[in-house]
């Protein structure tokens, strides 16, 4: 690295000699010479450019569909439904829309400095999502070479990554957001991370001194007015004297082969003080308090893929324990398969079941179809059922609301494209 700018250096100070004897020639009238000297300039500008490249890339995708519900309720906790509902889709469709800039400069020796600023928002309005943040996605540096890509900032932890891998819906409207609203926002601000792969074997690593710096206005009294929003849990950490207080680790280790592939991930974060005075940091999955560091909600996914052709099956295990003042714990079971039955259509469909400490259990089937109209553009539909038990009051749809014991269809009919 140090050798590339040396040479950068080298030939920029011979283009300025150059440029010289360029200016001093038309002085002098010496025509001949000035046009040798202006071929040599040009080689060596191209040389300089070559040796440090980048490039900044502007991308995203517009995603918007519209989605029937069931059963649906306005809020939860509601005792009886108030009916279907017919809406169009905000937080995702059949994934969530985006777009940002991501960029990479070469350095030499296989080392790049490369960079990523994303910004989720909702196509039916224009509204900024993941916590009303502008680069809400991610806003990370980083280095990248054969020894593995280390960044800084907001991004996506390795639960995310691991949940990318393991199952065929990704964050879906309907997916397994629906059961734990924290997977499709698995991301962590003031975080560090390490991700490497070596020969198909895989380990990563990010650490954060507070999980989430953003925070939602709300009715909650019993949070100093912050709303429960598990884009936006208030835990923005680095607290003098309690460098506990909204920590978040996650680390994944694995197998990613060319047909199958296996990983393990954890996932601990820690409550702690929140934005506002007197405020507490939430549990992203449900709306329980954090209130202090040594709170914590812990997760362990063991997850994998078989691919074969056009077939791909993915799937794995969940299990979560929040400890506060009682313990709390759930799992979810998913698995799912993925088939392009022609270059221009694909189904998909996903099976997963949660079980809780409190009986709060359920089964969730999902299914989608997609036709690409061309390499960027693509219409979907999306069928799901949500079977609740008594106890239970998961909506089809993630982020809407159901009733206790509700066995809740949905439909979704939309259109993507990519940029």
């Amino acid at each position: 690295m140090h050798s590339g700018v040396s040479t950068l250096n080298s030939d920029l100070s011979t283009l300025l000699i150059a440029v010289r004897k360029i200016a001093m020639d038309i002085r002098t009238g010496d025509m001949k010479r000035l046009l040798l000297l202006m071929v040599n300039a040009g080689v060596l500008l191209v040389s300089s450019q070559a040796q440090a490249q980048s490039s900044v890339t502007l991308y995203g995708l517009i995603d918007v569909g519209v989605d029937w519900e069931s059963q649906a309720a306005k809020a939860p906790g509601q005792r009886a439904a108030s009916g279907s509902a017919v809406r169009m889709t905000s937080l995702a469709g059949s994934l969530p829309s985006r777009w940002g800039l991501r960029g990479k400069e070469e350095l030499g020796g296989g080392v790049n400095v490369i960079f990523d600023l994303e910004t989720g928002f909702a196509p039916n309005s224009g509204a900024l999502n993941n916590g009303n943040r502008l680069f809400g996605r991610a806003a990370w540096l980083g280095l990248e070479s054969q020894y593995g890509t280390f960044r800084m900032g907001r991004q996506e932890n390795m639960t995310y990554i691991g949940l990318l891998k393991s199952t065929v819906l990704g964050p879906a409207l309907y997916s397994l957001a629906a059961l734990d609203p924290y997977l499709p926002n698995s991301r962590s601000d003031n975080a560090v991370s390490y991700f490497g792969e070596f020969r198909h074997f895989v380990a990563g690593a990010t650490y954060s001194t507070g999980r989430d710096a953003a925070s939602a206005a709300g009715g909650a009294t019993a949070n100093a007015g912050a709303a429960y929003n598990p884009a936006a849990s208030n835990c923005p950490g680095n607290v003098p004297g309690d460098p506990v207080a909204c920590r978040q680790i996650t680390a994944l280790v694995g197998y990613w082969g060319q047909m199958l592939g296996l990983q393990f991930v954890y996932d601990q974060l820690r409550g702690g003080p929140g934005l506002s005075a007197g405020s507490v940091s939430y549990d992203p999955s449900m709306p329980l308090l954090l209130a202090t560091s040594s709170a914590k909600t812990m997760r362990y996914m063991a997850s994998g893929y078989f691919l074969l052709g056009d077939l791909s099956l993915r799937g794995g295990v969940i299990h979560r324990m929040t400890t506060t003042t009682t313990d709390y714990q759930t799992n979810i079971f998913y698995g799912g398969a993925a088939y392009m039955f022609r270059p221009d259509i694909e189904f998909e469909g996903e099976i997963s079941r949660i079980t809780t400490t409190d009986q709060k259990n359920a089964n969730y089937y999902v299914m989608r179809a997609t036709y690409l109209l061309s390499k960027r553009t693509s219409v979907y539909t999306m069928l799901g059922f949500m079977q609740n038990n008594s106890r239970a009051s998961y909506a089809v749809g993630a982020g809407y609301h159901t009733v206790a014991g509700a066995k809740q269809t949905g439909v979704l009919v939309g259109m993507q494209q990519r940029f």
